[in-house]
Formats: structure tokens, sequence, C-alpha cells
């Protein structure tokens, strides 16, 4: 604050005091600065002031001027506020008086200087209070302003071409054995900047003095330690920046070039990377480094001892190539594995590239004097292949290594590949730049697979295998996948040489000791299984040693894998080796003989245990992946399970019990679809291959967690948070379900998604079962409680099964049926489809399966009261259902689905119950509602017909002009398709049990139920299309009732035959009504035949001879997609015309009995 103070009242004198600042003395304005002082300034005030300042300099440093920054910068802004000012203090020396207070030459009679100069010794303990250490640590920020001082007095005493300057001014600068002055305050780091402009000033038309002090600095730099020379680089920085300007200056590059090499021994690592700055900045300096290549590069990246210096002349190689993307790229690299790729360079950028990498190419055959590690270690060529890798930015660059390439190969082998060291970097280098050099360059990949000598020689690589050792490790994650990278190129382009390596012994080591360690060589490993895909490869040009070959490969390596792998741990390369390897039932059925379950077994243990204990670990995936292998090793058994080793193999698997119990546990919500489905399907196989077994421990398990589920007062939903532990949940209990069928139709999928694959388990085991006549009481009871649960679904696996067994006349069939009519929980899924379900009534599966089971189980489902209370309900819902039917409901294709199946429904149920019950009285609305209905649906086909017919007639006409659109034409095929449904008959096929050496795959076994191959296409896939079919007359006959599956056993007593003849008649009677129409069409409605897909699809046989043709016939319907869209449009009006006929018939003859009866 005080200076600035001082500096305000100088500026408000100046305009009186300017003019006497050299009286006396200086008058005559004579040059001379050689004068008497003493006398200067002494008219004036401000220059009196300005003296006893620098006075104090002169007398050393006191107590009261500890503050030095305020000090020079007083006299810095004074001397800038004019000529006057910089004259006058030039007339006092004041240069000389700065440079000898910083210097510290004053006599002993002013010790005090002794804390400002350069040397380190100690002080005087009587100086300690005056400058403390605070002080001392910032001083030479706090001369700053000194050195500025000094360049600004320099600069203005130039007179022209040469400096007015003093004797003593100019001896304290440049006097003396090295430029004490200019060395110390450059050495101290003070003011750098300023430092440079004096050099500047002083040198300016003084070339000698420009070398000297050039010489100087780098004489310094030769001298000091690298920390210490920082500065001197620093002004050496600035010296060549420095372009242009006044005339006179010295050509400071040129002279700092010619001395740099002098000094570069003494400090390479900073000589190095200050050219690498140099060079994109200063063009003389580029062409410099360029032109000098021969003289460095191999001295400094190859030879030279110390990495740092090696590091900094790779990084001075990069600064040659004038591209900032290019150099920038180079610092961020991390990876000698990864180069730059297609990098865009201008043309004269690519022409000084091509420059430095063709002189580090012509250096490969040198590089073999550095590779010796007992000599030179094992990392001198590291720096020179990683900036070489980086090079290749196309394949230009790549095919320009072509003609060195046995200088490279005489560098690797043998004085890389063969030697037994654990770590050596150079080795990994070179294959990085080899690998990088035959990517995407067949031609490279060429030299090595056409060359004898390589190819025999290139396998053999010292490879150290130790997975404790972190650094062994790192170094071979970073080096393997390039060495192996290579040999699979090499087999891509090469089948000769592909077979060759197959056999190699160090290939197999490779399996047995690298590729169970994934997660420590991710990269190798992967490399290792993409040569395991090339070795097993076959082409159709092949001979056939060659194929035996392959064969040997693939028994040897999964010999070697069932030897050494340990399930628990190496399930990743369980997984990967096995889909690779196992290809036919020849490979799977030695993984059978050696143990190969066992281990499947463990790695599936741990991947359980993880999939629900750690929960960081995302595991899905392999569970899947294993599970499929799984499947399709079990698969290839089941053909030779007359094999007594085979067998034997099966029976020495003692987990598979275990195994199958912890399959289930998978299956909740919390599993994804595709480990879901991925358990079941290998559940499915297990109970193929061995029936007794998983029946009677599978059956037990299954039953008591359903029951389990409908007992517990714990509400279980499906929900994707995980379970606390392993559980089977595929209960569906009601009050699960959101939305009864056909509400919400991606509810209906979701729903038919998740559960009905276990259904189809479900439906298996009961087929097997049969099969095997081990048909149990607790697994009808599960068969009956998992068919209740599935009812939303309007799944007629469970229907289907019973009716076939009702008509098969074996005492095993008559026994399950009586214990399926003893069950309560029967008695209500029946009393819940006449109740809720009445729409499932559509599938004729379902309605056959209840004409056979309703008379059975009537007195348990409802009572004489309940039943005609129902009957009374039905026809109530049915005559308020007409009435709220839109009047225009012809045209609404939608409403006339959905109403139809709705109506359809409803009257199959009321048939039903009247077959088991006659009311005293029918409701009188009941025929007229049903005859205007008939009426109405009457109209509706007329109106059909006619558009049909006018839509044939335009497609016609337009197919004549030849005028038919590609959309159009396709859609028109699918309309004028016609199905032979002659053709579709299920033809009856042997029974073949599940241990059959003809039974290949998993649906071929007879006790599977057709149809389960498919996917089930959804109950609601409407289509806006017509579809014409022409069907036999035949078709005509009303499938809906069943009439042909009429009961064997008529029970006399009680009532029940005059009913049963009552629902005959019926059936008679809709048969006789419905052959007498000429219909074209099947009677089977859509939604009943597109349920029967979705509930039959894995089935594709008959498992059970049926009596009933028709059921024959919606099963054989199932395989013509084509089939079910056209009925789904066009059948449901006839059906329900048909049924609406039928019911009417049948009221009428009850209501006809009744008034006899009344009369």
């Amino acid at each position: 604050m005080f200076q600035r103070l001082c500096i305000h009242v100088i500026q408000r004198l100046r305009p009186v005091h300017a003019h006497l600042y050299l009286q006396p003395g200086m008058e005559d304005c004579s040059d001379d600065m050689d004068g008497p002082v003493e006398d200067i300034g002494s008219r004036s005030c401000v220059t009196r002031f300005v003296k006893t300042l620098l006075s104090i300099m002169e007398h050393g440093v006191k107590p009261h001027s500890k503050h030095l920054t305020e000090y020079f910068a007083f006299l810095y802004e004074f001397a800038k506020m004019g000529e006057e000012e910089s004259q006058f203090l030039l007339s006092l020396q004041a240069i000389s008086t700065m440079v000898h207070f910083y210097m510290g030459t004053k006599g002993p009679e002013n010790p005090q200087v002794e804390v400002l100069s350069e040397e380190e010794g100690e002080e005087e303990e009587e100086e300690e209070d005056i400058l403390s250490l605070a002080e001392e640590k910032y001083r030479p920020a706090a001369l700053e302003k000194m050195i500025a001082l000094i360049a600004l007095l320099v600069e203005q005493s130039r007179s022209e071409r040469h400096l007015t300057l003093s004797q003593n001014d100019m001896a304290a600068l440049t006097g003396g054995k090295g430029f004490p002055f200019l060395f110390q305050h450059i050495r101290d780091g003070i003011n750098i900047r300023q430092t440079c402009n004096l050099i500047f000033s002083l040198c300016r038309y003084n070339n000698r003095l420009a070398e000297h002090i050039v010489s100087m600095l780098f004489t310094s730099i030769a001298k000091l330690t690298p920390e210490a020379a920082n500065p001197f680089f620093k002004l050496l920085t600035m010296l060549m920046e420095f372009a242009g300007g006044p005339p006179g200056m010295p050509p400071f590059a040129s002279y700092i070039l010619q001395r740099i090499w002098e000094v570069i021994e003494y400090n390479p690592s900073q000589c190095l990377d200050w050219l690498a700055v140099q060079t994109p900045r200063n063009k003389l300096a580029h062409s410099w480094v360029l032109q000098n290549m021969e003289n460095w590069v191999e001295r400094f990246l190859l030879a030279h001892n110390y990495p740092r210096v090696r590091t900094s002349a790779a990084y001075l190689l990069v600064s040659l190539i004038p591209s900032n993307s290019f150099r920038q790229m180079f610092r961020s690299t991390r990876s000698l594995h990864i180069p730059t790729r297609d990098l865009p360079l201008s043309p004269d950028t690519t022409v000084v590239l091509h420059q430095v990498y063709n002189v580090l190419l012509g250096l490969l055959s040198r590089a073999k004097l550095y590779v010796d590690a007992a000599v030179h270690g094992t990392t001198k060529l590291v720096p020179y292949f990683s900036f070489m890798t980086y090079c290749l930015i196309s394949k230009t660059e790549k095919l320009m290594f072509s003609t060195y390439f046995m200088d490279l190969w005489n560098l690797f082998q043998p004085k890389l590949s063969e030697p037994a060291i654990a770590t050596n970097h150079n080795k990994q280098a070179l294959l990085s730049f080899w690998y990088n050099v035959c990517v995407d360059c067949p031609e490279n990949v060429r030299l090595i697979v056409q060359n004898p000598v390589v190819t025999k020689n290139i396998a053999f690589n010292y490879i150290l295998a130790d997975h404790d050792d972190q650094d062994v490790v790192l170094f071979n994650r970073g080096m393997l996948p390039a060495y192996y990278g290579i040999l699979r190129l090499c087999c891509e382009q090469s089948p000769a040489f592909t077979r060759q390596l197959a056999s190699h012994q160090n290939i197999q080591w490779a399996f047995k000791n690298l590729t169970p360690h994934a997660s420590q060589y991710p990269g190798a490993v992967e490399e290792l299984f993409n040569l395991m895909q090339l070795f097993v490869a076959q082409r159709p040009d092949m001979r056939e040693e060659e194929i035996e070959d392959i064969k040997q490969f693939k028994k040897t390596t999964i010999s070697c894998y069932l030897r050494c792998l340990d399930g628990r741990s190496c399930w990743t390369t369980l997984i990967s080796a096995f889909r690779i390897l196992l290809e036919s039932d020849e490979d799977r059925l030695l993984v059978v003989f050696n143990r190969g379950l066992i281990l499947m077994t463990e790695s599936f243990n741990t991947l359980h245990m993880m999939y629900h204990e750690a929960t960081a670990c995302h595991v899905t995936g392999d569970l899947v992946e294993l599970l499929s292998i799984f499947l399709s090793v079990l698969k290839s058994t089941r053909p030779y399970l007359q094999r007594k080793d085979v067998k034997q193999a099966l029976i020495q698997w003692q987990e598979r019990i275990e195994f199958a119990h912890k399959l289930l546990t998978l299956l909740n919500s919390y599993s994804p679809p595709e480990l879901r489905n991925a358990c079941i399907d290998v559940l499915k196989e297990l109970v193929l291959l061995s029936p007794h077994d998983f029946l009677h421990t599978l059956v037990p398990f299954l039953q008591h967690n359903h029951c389990t589920y409908h007992h517990s007062n714990i509400p279980r939903g499906k929900s994707n948070i995980r379970p606390p532990r392993p559980e089977l949940n595929m209960c569906l209990l009601p009050t699960m379900v959101e939305a009864s069928k056909g509400k919400d139709d991606v509810y209906d999928r979701m729903l038919l998604d998740y559960f009905f694959s276990y259904h189809q388990f479900i439906h298996l085991l009961c087929r097997v079962a049969i099969n095997c006549e081990k048909f149990t009481e607790t697994l009808v009871k599960m068969s009956v409680l998992v068919a209740y649960e599935g009812l939303p679904l309007h799944l007629a696996l469970f229907p289907k099964l019973w009716t076939e067994l009702c008509q098969t006349q074996s005492a095993m069939s008559k026994n399950c049926v009586k214990l399926l009519c003893e069950d309560p929980v029967f008695a209500e899924y029946i009393k819940c489809i006449l109740m809720d379900e009445r729409t499932f009534l559509n599938n004729n599966i379902v309605y056959t399966f209840l004409t056979h089971f309703l008379l059975k189980v009537q007195g348990q489902v409802f009572s004489e009261a309940n039943c005609a209370n129902l009957i009374n309900t039905l026809i109530t819902n049915l005559i308020n259902q007409y009435q709220s039917l839109e009047s225009d409901f012809s045209n609404q294709r939608v409403e006339i689905s959905k109403a139809s199946s709705t109506l359809n429904g409803d009257l199959r149920a009321l048939a039903l119950l009247l077959s088991v019950h006659t009311p005293k009285q029918l409701n009188s609305a009941l025929i007229p509602t049903l005859q205007e209905l008939l009426n109405k649906c009457r109209a509706c086909q007329q109106q059909r017909n006619s558009l049909q017919e006018q839509e044939a007639k335009e497609r016609k006409t337009k197919d004549d002009e030849g005028a038919t659109p590609v959309k159009r034409r396709r859609v028109s095929s699918d309309e004028e398709h016609t199905v032979d449904i002659g053709d579709i008959k299920a033809e009856p096929r042997e029974a073949l049990t599940p241990t059959s050496t003809s039974d290949n795959e998993t649906r071929d076994s007879s006790i599977i139920d057709p149809g389960t191959e498919q996917d089930p296409p959804s109950p609601e896939s409407s289509s806006v299309k017509e579809y014409r079919m022409e069907v036999p007359s035949s078709f005509s006959e009303d499938i809906m009732l069943a009439a042909r599956s009429q009961h064997t056993e008529e029970q006399p007593g009680n009532g029940k035959f005059e009913e049963c003849k009552e629902f005959k008649d019926l059936q008679t009677s809709k048969d006789s009504m419905g052959a007498e129409e000429d219909s074209e069409f099947p009677s089977t409605s859509i939604s009943a035949v597109l349920s029967d897909l979705a509930d039959l699809r894995s089935c594709d046989g008959q498992a059970l001879p049926s009596q009933d043709p028709e059921t024959n016939l919606s099963i054989s319907c199932g395989h013509s997609r084509g089939l079910f869209s056209h009925m789904q449009q066009h059948d449901i009006l006839d059906i329900l015309c048909r049924t609406i006929e039928s019911t009417i018939h049948v009221v009428t003859r009850i209501s006809g009995k009744g008034n006899q009866a009344a009369s």
C-alpha cells in the first residue's frame, strides 16, 4: 500500500520535477554513464528519495526491508513512468547495484546480503532475525520485479545498434566466467520470461554473445541434475519460440539445435522430451530431428539402458508425425494389443509417417542385438514395437512390413520363443505387433503358412502358466491373445496348418492349462476356443483321413477336459468346450462313459448355489447353456438304452434324483422364461430315460408342493424378487388370476407362456405313468389338482388324457377313473367349468370329456336344486344376452365372434345339464328367443356369403387382367387354399416304450400326447381375411356334442337310464339335423380348434386308441394353421346355428314330455 502511495505522489510531482531528475551533472545530455553519480538528482525530492531507496541495497538488507517484492515493484513502476526515470536509474548504475545485491559480492561490512545469495551455506546466528525462513522460501518470487527492471533498463539503454550501458553495468551482466549472474538467477528460476527478454536485448546485433550464452546454457544442463536443469530447458523453449521480431536478432534456434547433441549424453531423457515438445511447434526442429534419425533412433530407442530414455525416444518419434490426433491417441493408449485403426491422415502426414516407419522396419535386423535377457533385460524392445504397432493405421503399413518378415521371424525364433523366461516383455510387444500386422492382411498371414520353417516352429513358444503369480498372470493376459490370435489367423487361411496345429502337443497343453482359467486370461481363452472351433470344422471337400483326424482331436480333447476339469469351479470352460466339441451322439456318449454327467452335475450345483446365494453373480446364461448341453447329452443316450455300457453309465450317475429336485426349485417367477423352459426340457428327458425312478420321487414332491400352496394362507404370486431359498412355485391359485380368459389378450398370453410348459411336464408324467402302469393315487390327485389350477388357461391336456383313459377298457384305466371320480377336487373342477369357464366347452375335447364324466360325478357336483337353479340361470342369461345384442349385429365381426363364443358355451353347458337333469318346467321365452337368434345368425350367414361371392368375382376379374398386386396376390393364395380333411387323419401307431431303440426324439414316444412340438397360437389371433375351404359334406356332422362318444356303462335305477336315453336322443337329433344340412364348413368352432391346438401343441401321436373319430379329427386339424384361421372367421356362425337348432330340438322334446305329464 505504501508503494502505491509513493507512486501516486511521484506521478503528481512529475510534471514539475521530471526535468530536474538528471541535474546537476547531466545537463549536457552526455551519453557517458561512467561519470560521478553523487550529485545526480540532488535538485529533486523525487530523485533524492529514489537514491535513498537504492542505497538500501548498497548497505545491505535491514529488518525493516524484508518486503523485497514491494521494494522492486516500486522501482520497476518508477522506471516505466518515462525516459527521464529510466535514464536517471541508468545514470546511477542501478543495474550493477542490483546485480551485486543479488550476487552478494559486497564487502564483509555487509554480511546481510548473504541471505539473498545463491550460496546454501548456513547463515550467521545473528542474521536469523533479519529474514525468516518463510521469506527465504519465497525469495525467487520476491526478486521477479528486479529481473524485469534490469531487462527494462537494458532495453532503454539501446541506441540503434548498440547499448549505452556503463562498463560496470555491462560487466555485472555479462562479465565473469560462465555469465554468473545469468546462470544464478536462471538456476533459481526467477522470471524466466524476462530473462529471455534480457538475453534478447543483450544479444541483438551481437551473435557472438548469443553463441556464448547458448553455450553457457548447455554447459549448465550438462552439469546440473535433471530437476535443477528444468529452468534452463524452459529458457531454451522460449528462445526457440522467438520468430520475427526486430532486426539484428541472432538465430538462436540454429545455435540450440547444433549444441543439443553435446549434452544429450548427460541428460538424454530431458533432451528428448524437450525435442518432442519442439518438433510439432518448430519446423526447423522437426526437419532437423527427422533428417538425423539414423543418428539417434537406434541409440536411444533400442540400445539405451534406461527405460525412461527409450520411452522418451518413442514419444519423440510420435511428435514427428504432424497430426494432433495421432499424437494424442498415442498418449492415451493403454494396451499394446489395440492399434490405431483407420486414423484419417493428410497425404503430407502419411509421407512423414512412412518415412519414420521405414526407418524402424529397417532396424528389425539390428533388434536381435538387444534381446539377450542376460545382457539387455527383457524390456528393451517394448517402446520400439509399441510405436511400430501404433503406426499400423491402414493396410498400406501392413504391406510395407512384408519384405521384413524374415527379420521379424529371426528375431522371434529362437531368441525370444525358446528361453525359459516367465515374463519376457520383448516377446509380448513383438507378438502384439505381429498379430496386428496380420489382421485384415492375408498377404502377411500367407508369409507364415507358406514357409515350412515357420509353420514347423511357430507352435513352440515358452509359456509359464503360474496362476498364482500376479506378474506372470498380467504378462500372459497381454501376450497370449496376440500369440493365439496369430495361430487362429493362420488356421483360417490354411487347412493343412490347421490339421498340423490341432495335433500339436502345445495346443493340448494350452487347452488343459489355460482354458480352465477364463477369468484370468479372457482374451487368450477366447482365442483358444476360436482355434478349437476351427479344429473341428468340416469342409465338403475333406478327405476321409482328415475327418478321422477331427474325430480323434475331439476324442482327445473331450477326454482331457473330463480328466482335468473341476466341475465346481470350471463351468465356464466346460460349457464353452462342450458347446463346440459335442456335435454327434458319439461325442456325447463319450461324455456319458467318462463320468461327464457327474462333472456337469457338479457345475450345475455350483451355479444353482450362486444363483440363489450370490446376488452379484449373473449366472443365468451359464445355467441355460449348461442345461442345453445336459439335454443334448441325455437325448443322445435314448437310442442306445439297450446297450449295457450306456445303462451302466446312467446307473453310476447317482446324483440324478437330487439334480432333478434342484431343477424343480428353479421353476418360479424369479427365474426367466428361458431358464424355466430349459429346466422343464431336461426334466422331461430325465423322466423318459428313467421313468420308474422319477415317478417314484418327483410325484410325491410335486403333490406335496401344490397341496402346501393350496393350504397356505401366505399370499404367493408371480414376483421378480429372489426367493429366500430355492423353491418350486408353479401353482396358479384362483386368487392370483387378475382377469378371466378372453378379457385381456396380453395377460392371457403371458399367463399361458408362464404355465404351459409346466402343465406339459405334468401331462408327460401322467402319460409315462400310464405306459409304465404306475398311475398311482398320488399322481391322480396331483393331475386333477394341477388341472384345476390350470382352468383359467383353458388347457385341454387333462380332459384329453382322461377321455382316452375312460375309453380304454383295461383294469388300470378303470381303477384310475374310479380314483379320479372319488377325488373332491375333480368335482370342483367340473363345477368350475359349468359355472365359471363355460367358454372352455367350445373345445371339443373338453365337451367330450364332460359327456363321459358328468354322469359319473353329478351327485358330487350339484344337488337337484342347484342343478335346476343353474339351468334356470343359464336360460335367463341366454334370453338377456340375446336382448342385449346390437341391432346391426351382422356388421360387427368382432362382436359376432365374442358373442357367438359365449352363447355357444352357454348352450353346450345347458345341453350337458339337461342330460343329467330334466326340469319340471322351462322358461316359455326360451324357444322363441332361440328361434329369433337362429334367424339373426342365418341372416348374418347370408350377408357374409353374398360378400364372399362379390369379393371372389372381383378377385377373378383382377387376376384375369393380370393386375393383382404382390401383396394381394399373397392374400389370394391364402384365401383359395383348400384343405383336404380326408388326408388329415390320425393314423394309429404302435405304442412305444421309453426305452425303445427306434425312439429317436423326445416327442416321438407314444407316451407323449400329439402336437406339443409347435408353439400355441394366440387364442384371439383373429384375422380380417376371408378364407374359403372345400370340405367334404361328412364334416357337416355336429361334432360339438360328440355323438359317437357314448358311455359304454349305462347306470340303471333312480331314473338315470331315462336321462341317459334323453341325452342320446339329443345327440342323435343333432347328428341327424346336422347331416341334413349341406354345409361346406366343418362344425368345429374356431375358438375350440385354437384352444385345442394350444392345449395339444406338445402332441404328435395318440397315446391311447380313441373311440371317437371326430375327436381324432379335431386333433388332426391342429396341424393346419390355414384351417384354424378359416374356421375362426366363418365356422362360429355355422356352429352356433347348429347348436341352436339342436338345443331347440331338445328343449321342444323336454317341453312336450312336460306337457304330457301335466295332462
